[in-house]
């Protein structure tokens, strides 16, 4: 299994951004994570606008394992990154 840091950014209430952190808590993956929705607003929108380039749709989560960014639930390319095949 890779030992990379990752970090993801999710929604509250989306259920993919649900079934990654089940998927990697399943797997014993040390995470952190933030639920966007739940960031104060000027926070929220600087971070929206600095992603904006990479996930126009702004679509969730966004999944960064080590310097890889992965725009959402791809769970099999997600399995492959972090070596749980």
């Amino acid at each position: 299994m890779a030992d990379l840091p990752v970090r993801i950014f999710t929604i509250s209430t989306c259920i993919h951004c649900r079934a990654l952190k089940k998927m990697l808590e399943a797997h014993e993956i040390a995470y952190e994570f933030t639920d966007v929705d739940l960031m104060p607003k000027e926070e929220r929108e600087a971070f929206l606008a600095a992603i904006i380039d990479y996930n126009e749709k702004k679509t969730f989560p966004v999944v960064i394992i080590g310097n890889k960014a992965i725009i959402g639930f791809q769970e099999q390319i997600i399995r492959k990154e972090l070596g749980i095949e």
